[in-house]
């Protein structure tokens, strides 16, 4: 066996899966989020740094492959990210999208994979090759059934419930927890916070547990994520004319926790549509392997995300 190292990295955290013919060793280093006038690749490679620190790396790995949320969309940019990784790590570097090395561990062939964890990106691959890549578009533009958009909504259901705009709902109570009080203060606490984007996603935790104890406001929102997730599978499954056993759903993200409430929702809102939700055969992590040996469908869709590719 081989020695490889698999990176994946997201908004809230980035984990690392060193695989050795001893075992696996798993180590979990900070998230990153796009900021303003930067690339990203300095943050991402920091992120990386510091979850390798905390488990011993040999000098030599066969490969890395790196699935990240902000992968630089720049060619210059991805190079300069591969060629840190490869100096940190010691092996060579590919760096894909987290959608990619997603699908690869969760479906390892065709079918349609829903990413949803404070974002949502949509990956679709036929068993040609041929892929579709629907939402990413971030929180402002996209993201629909994403943690932070049912995080969002839960808020806002919140606020109009304390107005009196809106329904009552037991969020109410959790949005002032979670802000620690409704002063001034605690708001511009709130929107100071420069991990803004991550703490919205969180509420979508007390969204879910409010929707299984009944509350109407919490299980509408829930509802509607369903349905924007079921609307993307539907859709890429029809770019890309899959069929057969490629008509198949599966997903990754903790906020699809098999048995929970959007879980459920999910799974109803696919079968009317005629696409089955499959359970993820392992996670994304496991697919780092995939990729590096080129098997299944990704040789085309790893030529297409590398610099100067179609993606």
């Amino acid at each position: 066996m081989t020695v490889t190292i698999t990176i994946d990295g997201g908004k809230s955290q980035l984990r690392m899966l060193l695989r050795t013919p001893e075992g696996r060793r798993l180590a979990v280093g900070p998230g990153f989020s796009y900021r303003p006038h930067e690339d990203g690749v300095d943050r991402i490679l920091a992120a990386v740094r510091d979850a390798a620190a905390t488990i011993a790396l040999p000098s030599r790995v066969a490969g890395v492959v790196a699935g990240l949320t902000g992968l630089p969309g720049e060619d210059a940019e991805r190079r300069r990210l591969a060629h840190g990784l490869t100096g940190l790590l010691g092996g060579p570097a590919v760096v894909v999208e987290d959608s990619v090395l997603a699908h690869a561990g969760v479906l390892g062939g065709a079918g349609v994979v829903l990413c949803v964890g404070t974002g949502t990106t949509v990956l679709a691959v036929a068993a040609d090759g041929a892929h579709a890549r629907l939402d990413g578009w971030g929180p402002h533009l996209g993201d629909r059934g994403s943690a932070y958009a049912v995080g969002l909504a839960g808020m806002r259901a919140a606020t109009a419930a304390y107005d009196r705009t809106g329904p009552e709902t037991e969020l109410a109570d959790r949005l002032v927890a979670a802000l620690g009080g409704r002063d001034l203060a605690a708001l511009q606490r709130y929107y100071r916070d420069p991990d803004l984007v991550p703490r919205t996603a969180a509420f979508a935790v007390e969204v879910l547990a409010a929707a299984d104890r009944a509350d109407p406001v919490a299980g509408g929102i829930c509802a509607g994520a369903a349905t924007d997730l079921a609307d993307a599978a539907q859709a890429a499954t029809a770019r890309l004319g899959l069929d057969g056993t490629q008509r198949r759903v599966s997903y990754s993200g903790r906020l699809l926790a098999p048995g929970n409430v959007l879980h459920r929702a999910l799974s109803t809102e696919l079968a009317a549509r005629g696409l089955p939700l499959v359970a993820p055969r392992a996670e994304p992590l496991d697919g780092g392997p995939t990729l590096l040996d080129g098997t299944g469908p990704y040789a085309r869709l790893l030529a297409d995300q590398s610099p100067g590719g179609a993606a």
